[in-house]
């Protein structure tokens, strides 16, 4: 009986640690969401073409990363013109360009420092040519993973318009997506012993901006 109390007790310690975590970081990233927005409207953005207020279609953005921050990656995509439809696929494709290049970037950059660390004998023209397959590759399969959740535009003075889309992306799909970006890459360049250990640069999780 007294043990069952105190598995009981244990039980119930366990859940209202867990709540009081989870509390703190709910209130945590309102205080976040009212600062951020409080900083957007004051440089002039505002949602586009919705009727939800930029504090509640912000929050709802921030708090679907926060469900699940290890799979679910934030992508921001900006762009400036006066048109909206091409401002804002400007910016959409922008923010995919980034992710392509930070891609590239991580990757090439530890194929180096391997290659100048272990005396590879893979020319580093071959490591560039294997980048510039890859990013292509990534820019490309990427585009129709990305999930669009916020637009939000800002009038400048000279008539332009500046459009801001915030988007997401699912780790999982984009690690696939990566794995066969670098596959087909790897068939335009002779990487030697390097190739091995590509897939597993590959793997890991691109970098933030």
């Amino acid at each position: 009986m007294k043990r069952s109390f105190a598995f009981f007790a244990l039980v119930c310690a366990i859940l209202f640690g867990c709540a009081a975590t989870a509390g703190a970081q709910s209130k945590a990233l309102k205080k976040d969401v009212k600062k951020r927005v409080k900083e957007l409207t004051k440089e002039g953005w505002k949602p586009l073409a919705s009727s939800s207020t930029l504090e509640y279609a912000f929050s709802k953005y921030r708090t679907y990363l926060e469900e699940d921050p290890e799979n679910r990656i934030e992508l921001i995509g900006i762009a400036i013109g006066k048109n909206v439809k091409i401002g804002r696929e400007n910016a959409i494709m922008n923010g995919i360009t980034s992710y392509a290049s930070r891609a590239k970037a991580q990757v090439v950059g530890k194929m180096k420092g391997l290659m100048s660390s272990e005396a590879s004998s893979t020319p580093e023209e071959e490591i560039d040519k294997f980048g510039a397959a890859y990013e292509s590759g990534v820019n490309t399969k990427i585009a129709g993973l990305v999930k669009q959740h916020l637009v939000l535009v800002k009038e400048n003075k000279d008539g332009s318009k500046e459009f801001n889309v915030y988007m997401s992306i699912d780790e999982a799909k984009a690690k696939k997506a990566r794995e066969e970006a670098a596959l087909a890459a790897k068939k335009q360049a002779a990487l030697g012993v390097l190739s091995q250990q590509v897939e597993e640069f590959i793997g890991e999780p691109v970098e933030a901006e």
